[in-house]
C-alpha cells in the first residue's frame, strides 16, 4: 500500500493566519479519525488522492443486455444474453474553511484531473505507454472484489480485535472496510465535471499573503494577492465504469459473487435443522396431541350413549308404575327402545363403545 499522502486533512496546513483559531472542522474529524473518505488511485504510479465524503449523489446502474431474436411463429422472441454492464456516477463537493485548504482542495483536484490523461514512452506523444486508469474508492459503498472477502492475513481489514459474537450478530460484527486505497475498484473515468462555483454565494477567498515589515519596530501585516482567489467550494462529478477483475455470475469457484457488490454477509435463511432428540420429542408432543382428540372423541360418544340409556331407563320407569300386566310391560319396553333407536343387541353395543373410550382414555394416559 502506497503512504496515504493527503492525509490527515488539515485546514492550515499551507497558511498558518488560521492557527489557534476556534473554528472546529467536524468533517474533517470524520475524514481523519472514521476515513470518511473518497479516493482516487493512480495505477501507473500508485499514488493517491483523497476528499473528505461530502457527497451529493451516488448512482449505480446495472444494465443487462440480451440479443432478441424472432422467430416466426412465436409471440416472444427469443432473447440471447450478452453482459451486463455497470455505470456509477457519482457527485461530490469538496469544500474549504481557510484560504489554506482552498489552496490545498485545488490541489487534490489537479491530481485528479492527471490521472485522466494517459501515459506516454517518448516526450512527442506519438507512443502511447499507459491508460489513464484509476482505482476509486468510496467507503465501504464501493471498492474491489478482492477486498469483499476479508482476509485475515491482512491486517489492513483487520480493523478491530475485539472478539466475534456468536450467532447471527457475527455477520453484522465482521463487516468492516478500510481507507486503503488499494481496495479501490479497477475502472475508467468517462467524465468529470469540476465546477468551481464561482458564481454562488459561497464564492472565493482572496489570498493573503503576509508582508515583512519594512522597518524595525513594525508589525507584519497581510495583503490580498492581486489576479488570485480560491474557490471556497467545488463540486465534482463523475461518470465510472468498472473494469470488474474476477467473473461475475453465479458458478463454482467464484466465492466473492456471493456478496457482490457490497461485502454483505446475511444470515442462513433455510429452515433450521432441529438435533434428532429435539424432533423426536415435537413427534411425541404432536402423537400425544392426537391420541388426546382421539380419545375425547370417543368420550363424547359414550356420554351420548349413556345420556340416551338413561332416557330409555327412566322412561321404562314411568311405564313400571304405570302398567302392571307383565306381557304388557315387556311390550312397553320394546316399544321405547325401538323408539330410541335401540335393537336388542343395544347392551352389547353400548358396552363395545365404553370398552372403545376406555380403552383410548387408558393409552393417553399410559402415553403421558
Amino acid at each position: 500500500m502506497a503512504e496515504d499522502k493527503e492525509l490527515p486533512f488539515s485546514i492550515d496546513r499551507y497558511n498558518k493566519l488560521r492557527q489557534g483559531s476556534t473554528y472546529l472542522d467536524a468533517q474533517g474529524t470524520l475524514a481523519n479519525k472514521l476515513s470518511h473518505t473518497i479516493s482516487f488511485r493512480n495505477i501507473r504510479n500508485d499514488e493517491d488522492v483523497f476528499f473528505k465524503a461530502f457527497i451529493v449523489d451516488f448512482n449505480e446502474t446495472y444494465t443487462p443486455n440480451f440479443n432478441p431474436n424472432e422467430v416466426f411463429g412465436r409471440t416472444d422472441p427469443i432473447y440471447g444474453y450478452k453482459g451486463t454492464t455497470r455505470n456509477i456516477s457519482l457527485s461530490f463537493k469538496v469544500p474549504a474553511a481557510t484560504e489554506s485548504e482552498a489552496y490545498e482542495n485545488l490541489g487534490r483536484v489537479q491530481k485528479l484531473i492527471q490521472m485522466l490523461y494517459p501515459g506516454y514512452a517518448t516526450a512527442n506523444a506519438l507512443t502511447l505507454s499507459e491508460a489513464p486508469l484509476v482505482r476509486l474508492k468510496v467507503m465501504n459503498i464501493l471498492r474491489s472484489q478482492q477486498s469483499l472477502v476479508p482476509d485475515p492475513e491482512n491486517k489492513d481489514q483487520d480493523i478491530s480485535a475485539a472478539p466475534l459474537p456468536q450467532g447471527d450478530e457475527q455477520f453484522f460484527a465482521k463487516y468492516r472496510s478500510t481507507a486503503n486505497s488499494d481496495n479501490g475498484l479497477l475502472g475508467v473515468i468517462s467524465s468529470c465535471t469540476v465546477n468551481s462555483m464561482l458564481s454562488s454565494n459561497d464564492g472565493v477567498f482572496n489570498k493573503l499573503t503576509t508582508v515583512p515589515p519594512s522597518r524595525e519596530g513594525e508589525k507584519e501585516t497581510t495583503r490580498a494577492e492581486p489576479n488570485t482567489v480560491l474557490p471556497k467550494l467545488i463540486e465534482i462529478s463523475i461518470n465510472f465504469q468498472p473494469i470488474h477483475e474476477r467473473t461475475l455470475g453465479t458458478g463454482a469457484g467464484n466465492e466473492t459473487f456471493t456478496v457482490f457488490p457490497y461485502g454483505v454477509t446475511l444470515a442462513d435463511s433455510k429452515p433450521v435443522r432441529l438435533p434428532p432428540a429435539a424432533a423426536k420429542l415435537i413427534q411425541l408432543q404432536r402423537d400425544a396431541e392426537a391420541k388426546r382428540q382421539t380419545a375425547a372423541a370417543e368420550q363424547q360418544k359414550l356420554d351420548n350413549l349413556k345420556a340416551q340409556i338413561e332416557r330409555v331407563n327412566n322412561k321404562i320407569k314411568r311405564a313400571e308404575r304405570r302398567v302392571q300386566d307383565t306381557s304388557e310391560l315387556e311390550q312397553e319396553k320394546q316399544r321405547l327402545l325401538n323408539q330410541e333407536g335401540f335393537t336388542e343387541t343395544s347392551a352389547a353395543i353400548t358396552d363395545m363403545y365404553a370398552d372403545q373410550a376406555e380403552s383410548a382414555l387408558d393409552e393417553y394416559g399410559e402415553f403421558l
